[in-house]
């Protein structure tokens, strides 16, 4: 009832925009392959990235993209816990050299990857000099796509990318840290307000069957709050079309050094426990 209430509050405001998109990707796959094929069900628009070097990560993939769904490599790097990364993973004593052969390797066993986000990583995308170099490296594989999973709030990955030229976005709501479906329906709820807030949204979620279950039920109703689910990559380019459009509609050069300057938007981190 609360969430039907909410989201009757917001249809209810000036604040929803009557265009917004929504990329949803669904983390971890390759370790099983009766878990992908349920997220296989889901609707074509959702992104699925894949782990990389496991018994089904390359099955994976061309399943996606047999199905004309866009997949991502999932690239484990260090976590500030230090958890156990499996293979291809990325860790501070890596030379930008080293990046690049592990990246190539990674992506070899992810056909069609049309892009990359980090598997935890909260302390190596808090490190610049590793982050500059492992971008330098994605952007030699020719236009692939960085989404910052934003698993430490001193991520640098989502800065150095655009510094790098990389096509990038970043999450914004993680759908499942708590395995209850009540919760998960609540995080989708706040992706779908920050999506019709902002105009888009990424959410993250990850192959537990009450995920599964939820988004089954209720992505086909997002048209119902006037949010339309896409791939990531198209979600990318409407970011920066509307960028471009504001850019545009800025003020001349002359006027603008004389406006007060407005925070920017990536120089700080939100909390990452959602």
């Amino acid at each position: 009832m609360r969430v039907l209430l909410a989201a009757l509050f917001l249809a209810t405001t000036g604040l929803a925009r009557a265009e917004a998109y929504l990329a949803i990707i669904i983390d971890d796959l390759g370790h099983s392959y009766a878990r992908a094929q349920a997220v296989l069900d889901l609707p074509k628009p959702v992104t699925v990235s894949v782990l990389p070097r496991l018994a089904w990560s390359r099955t994976i993939a061309l399943e996606a993209h047999a199905q004309g769904r866009e997949s991502m490599l999932h690239q484990p790097m260090t976590s500030i816990r230090h958890l156990p990364l499996g293979p291809g993973a990325l860790t501070p004593e890596h030379s930008s050299r080293d990046m690049d052969e592990v990246l190539k390797t990674n992506l070899a066993s992810v056909p069609h990857a049309a892009g990359v986000n980090n598997h935890m990583g909260s302390l190596l995308t808090g490190k610049e000099r590793s982050m500059s170099g492992f971008m330098s490296a994605l952007r030699g594989q020719g236009g692939l796509y960085f989404v910052d999973s934003r698993t430490g709030i001193m991520s640098r990955a989502a800065q150095k990318a655009h510094l790098a030229g990389l096509s990038t976005a970043r999450r914004d709501v993680f759908l499942d840290n708590e395995r209850d479906p009540l919760q998960i329906r609540q995080r989708l709820l706040e992706a779908v307000n920050v999506a019709r807030l902002k105009g888009t949204a990424v959410a993250i979620g990850h192959p537990h069957p009450e995920t599964i279950e939820v988004l089954a039920a209720e992505l086909p109703k997002l048209a119902e709050h006037n949010v339309e689910l896409v791939p990531v990559s198209r979600l990318i380019a409407l970011q920066r079309r509307t960028k471009v459009w504001r850019a545009s509609s800025s003020p001349l050069p002359k006027v603008a050094k004389s406006s007060k300057p407005s925070p920017s938007s990536t120089c700080c981190e939100e909390p990452v426990s959602r």
